[in-house]
This record gives C-alpha cells, sequence and structure tokens, in this order.
C-alpha cells in the first residue's frame, strides 16, 4: 500500500525520470531491461517503503558502500511535512504575494569578494550551497538545506550565501531587498518589465512585446565561480558541490549550470527548485576574472564538462511558469549536444513537473532532491 502511494505520487511529476529511476538509482532512464539479479532491500518504516542498495552505475560498478544504509532512514516524512510547513509560509507571504513589477535603481552589480578563510580547510567529504530567492534571507532555508542532504556518509557542509541588499522599486514602492540580479516578475501582470533601453520599452521600464532581460546576471554567474573555486582551495573533491536554489536563487544557480564561466570540477550537479533560466542583459558586456583568480588558473574551454541539472517545477506555478523551465532545458540539452555531451549521464538535464502544485514546494520536490543529490555523490565519492 505505502509503495503504491508512492509510484501514484511520481506519476503526478513528469519529466525526464520514472518513479523507478527516482527511487532506484540503477534504472536509466527508459532504459528496458532485466536487472541481473534482485538487489537487497533495507526497510524503512518510517516512510513506508524499501530504497535498493547498493546503487549501481550503467557498467554494473557498485558505487555505494554500507555507509548510504543510514542514509535512507535519517529523515521522515515527518521532518519533511514540518520544514515544508516553514518554507511554504515564507514563499507565500514573501514572494507570492509580490506585485508583478521589480525594477532594480542601482546600474552596477557588485558582489562580495571573498567567500571564506581560504586556510579553513572542508572537513566533509560533501557540500550543498544553496542559493535563496528574490527578497529572501539565507537563514530561513538552513533547516530546508540539512534535510536534502542529511545522513550523507562522510558529512555535507552547508553554504548559505546572501544576496547583496540593493534598492529596488517593487509595485511602485521603493525597497531594499536580497537580489542577485534583476528578477523576471511577471506574474499577475499582461506586460513583463524589461531593461529601460531593451526594444519595446517605454520609460517606466514596461514592455508589452514580452522582451525581457535580466540585468546583473554575469557578474553573479562570475561570482558563483569564484565561489566555487574557493572551496576547490579549501579541498573541495571533485564532484563533490551540489549547488541548489530556489526561485531567483534557483535562476542563478542554472545559469550557472548553463555558463562554461562556473564548471568546474568540483561542481556534480545543479538543483533548480521553481527556477528559470535568465537571460543576459548585455550582450556587450567584456568577460572579467572571477574574484580570488587569477590569469592562467582557470581550466581550458576544451577541459570543462557542464554539470548534471535536475529541475523541479510546479504545474499550476505563475511566479516560474512551467514553459520556462521548458524552454531552459532545451536550450542546456541543444548546448550539451553540440559540446557531445548531452547523452553522458553526469550532464544530463532533467526536468519534473508536479501538476498540482504552485511556486510552493511539495515532499515529492524533497524526496526527488534527496534521490538525485545522493545519486551525483555516489558517482563523486563513491
Amino acid at each position: 500500500g505505502h509503495m503504491t502511494s508512492l509510484r501514484h505520487a511520481f506519476r503526478r511529476c513528469r519529466g525526464g525520470v520514472s518513479w523507478r529511476s527516482a527511487w532506484r538509482p540503477s534504472f536509466r532512464d527508459g532504459a528496458v531491461g532485466a536487472v541481473p539479479e534482485p538487489p537487497r532491500v533495507y526497510p524503512d518504516a518510517s516512510r513506508g517503503f524499501r530504497a535498493s542498495a547498493p546503487s549501481r552505475s550503467e557498467t554494473g560498478e557498485t558505487l555505494a558502500s554500507d555507509a548510504w544504509h543510514r542514509w535512507v532512514g535519517s529523515v521522515t516524512t515527518r521532518d519533511v511535512d514540518r520544514v515544508l510547513r516553514r518554507v511554504n509560509r515564507r514563499i507565500e507571504t514573501g514572494i507570492v504575494s509580490m506585485p508583478g513589477q521589480a525594477r532594480c535603481l542601482e546600474t552596477t552589480w557588485d558582489h562580495p569578494k571573498t567567500h571564506g578563510d581560504e586556510r579553513e580547510r572542508i572537513e566533509a567529504d560533501a557540500t550543498l550551497v544553496f542559493l535563496h530567492g528574490f527578497s529572501d534571507e539565507a537563514e530561513h532555508w538552513r533547516e530546508f538545506a540539512q534535510t536534502l542532504v542529511s545522513g550523507t556518509p562522510g558529512g555535507c557542509d552547508i553554504v548559505l550565501p546572501g544576496a547583496p541588499v540593493r534598492p529596488f522599486v517593487v509595485g511602485g514602492v521603493h525597497r531594499h531587498v536580497g537580489a542577485w540580479f534583476e528578477p523576471r516578475l511577471n506574474h499577475r501582470s499582461d506586460v513583463e518589465w524589461s531593461a529601460v533601453d531593451a526594444p519595446g520599452a517605454d520609460e517606466t521600464g514596461l514592455a508589452g512585446s514580452k522582451v525581457w532581460k535580466c540585468g546583473g546576471i554575469e557578474p553573479a554567474v562570475r561570482w558563483v565561480d569564484g565561489l566555487l573555486a574557493n572551496l576547490e582551495r579549501r579541498g573541495a573533491k571533485p564532484g563533490s558541490v551540489i549547488l541548489a536554489g530556489f526561485s531567483q536563487g534557483a535562476a542563478l544557480a542554472l545559469a550557472a549550470a548553463a555558463n562554461d564561466t562556473a564548471w568546474r570540477p568540483a561542481l556534480g550537479g545543479v538543483l533548480c527548485l521553481r527556477g528559470y533560466l535568465p537571460e543576459r542583459a548585455d550582450v556587450t558586456e567584456e568577460p572579467q576574472a572571477s574574484p580570488g583568480t587569477s590569469p592562467g588558473t582557470e581550466a581550458r574551454a576544451e577541459e570543462k564538462r557542464p554539470p548534471a541539472v535536475l529541475m523541479c517545477q510546479g504545474g499550476r506555478d505563475e511566479v516560474a511558469p512551467t514553459s520556462w523551465a521548458r524552454v531552459a532545458a532545451e536550450e542546456m540539452r541543444s548546448a550539451r549536444s553540440s559540446l557531445g555531451a548531452n547523452g553522458d549521464s553526469d550532464s544530463r538535464v532533467e526536468l519534473t513537473v508536479c501538476e498540482d502544485r504552485g511556486h510552493e514546494l511539495g515532499a515529492d520536490d524533497v524526496w526527488r532532491a534527496r534521490w538525485w543529490i545522493r545519486s551525483r555523490l555516489e558517482r563523486a565519492l563513491g
């Protein structure tokens, strides 16, 4: 009965994965074929389902050790329900109820130049970097981030950066809010805000032609690259860093996944929760070195590989509509195909849609994200 309910839950989430590939990483999406031998199962009474272990790669290589067995029961259904109640209250009051247009009053998009003391070595085997959304604060997501990686063998450090506070006009009201870049906000509106100098925009920054740009996105991506570089210098292993985010934070994470500026060896995957792929506001902007890096230290372009991506969207989301996510997924898949990495499981772009959800998060999102993060870390750490 419990297993059947989980199958029904995952059928509500459309995308590139089935419930089998989500709960049993040994299955490839859409692959047909019998498993040579029945996997061992480890009961988890707290959630009423059984998880298969160890996971195996496509070649049959064992990826998970017995250390992952405790991971299965480290988070309960009650834990997930509690953390979702808290974050969804914040989402409803801070984001969903926000007016449809927002304009930054700053012309420059500066970001912090440091990401922590490089002399402080990373002790945990893995690291989760979680980026909060527009007009939010990092600490509000600590419990949620801990839920995503609880029970990870070897430990998982959680990094919660805070976006710079900038002056904005939001719905005609002057406010100082935390923002990674100029957001794409068009919910509850027949027109979209765009850069003032964009085609079709008037002096108010409104354009009925659906032209939209996200000012400051490229400096933000370079800032992410500097953060990843800092983690590498502090000892982060290849593939051991998961970059995740919600809403605007997810958009920044997705921009990093689509831009080879931030394709560093340590980046093992990008998790996008209710995000979108931002557009560049100034295509003539000259590239700059990432904070904390120096010429000659960057990996050559041909050595860089795009990270794997999981996008979790809500079918009823008016803040970040599913259509945006589908466009982003196709653009990234096309770009990976041109690089010859589209069929690489370490660069796969997956999109799941929970039809009965809006911008708020659900239990399906949490469980899917947990198993996906596990699969990425298993590959990187063994």
